[in-house]
């Protein structure tokens, strides 16, 4: 990991990584349930192949029996993403050279090996430090993990609310806290906990159509849906602030 990063957001830990920018979540059935399967398949393929030499047929195999479909058409879904450790906590890259011991296999995928190595998504340059580190401390599962580290306006809201809240900018190391952790997990987990969203076409805000995408505006109203439901999130920085001050 270059150095102007100092905290690797693909792969923070032994606990979780995300590989959203390979596709991880690009299907119109991205249910936990559903990625998670697909992560096994491709990975018991990858690891059956008697040599790195017979790619090509892991592309027709693992082809011949992905059924479900794209959700944005211009985001690639990499077939050689999986989970790349024995525990199946972490996602990745089948070919990265940590895992194959290989420098060039990269050059097999898609986008290639210099820029898969070169990529950073926006989270490494559009979160703060702290609120890079609030989402690693706070949560340890893959699949949450990268839904809620992608989901920059998601983060940087809540943490705009608890500032506001406490009048104060907030200090990393107020983030070790215990219950700190915990209240954030609970706000994270609504990414996918949350029962009110709606999951055809849509990942997150954003709603895709094919090649085009546009953001979904909720009607709060329209679907019956309280002002004290939607404080949800409000609720949970309030919250946050008092034990930010307490720690």
């Amino acid at each position: 990991m270059i150095q102007r990063h100092p905290i690797n957001l693909c792969q923070p830990d032994s606990m979780k990584s995300c590989g959203a920018c390979c596709g991880l979540y690009n299907w119109q059935d991205h249910s936990r349930h559903t990625i998670e399967s697909m992560l096994k398949h491709q990975t018991e393929l990858f690891y059956s192949l008697k040599s790195y030499e017979n790619l090509d047929s892991f592309w027709t195999l693992l082809n011949n029996n992905t059924a479900n479909t794209k959700l944005f058409e211009t985001i690639y879904n990499c077939e050689f993403l999986g989970f790349v450790d024995k525990g199946h906590k972490r996602v990745g890259c089948m070919l990265h050279p940590s895992v194959t011991g290989c420098p060039e296999l990269r050059n097999h995928c898609f986008y290639g090996a210099r820029v898969c190595s070169e990529h950073f998504c926006p989270g490494y340059s559009c979160l703060k430090i702290y609120e890079q580190t609030a989402v690693v401390r706070s949560v340890d599962d893959w699949y949450l993990y990268g839904l809620a580290i992608t989901d920059i306006d998601f983060v940087k809201e809540f943490f705009r609310l608890a500032e506001n809240t406490m009048g104060e900018g907030i200090k990393e190391e107020r983030l070790n806290h215990p219950a700190v952790i915990e209240a954030l997990a609970d706000f994270f987990r609504l990414k996918q906990d949350w029962k009110y969203k709606s999951g055809k076409n849509r990942l997150g805000k954003y709603y895709f159509s094919g090649a085009e995408y546009n953001i979904a505006r909720i009607e709060y109203k329209k679907n019956g849906v309280s002002s004290r439901q939607v404080m949800t999130g409000y609720l949970s920085a309030w919250n946050l602030s008092l034990l930010l001050k307490m720690s």
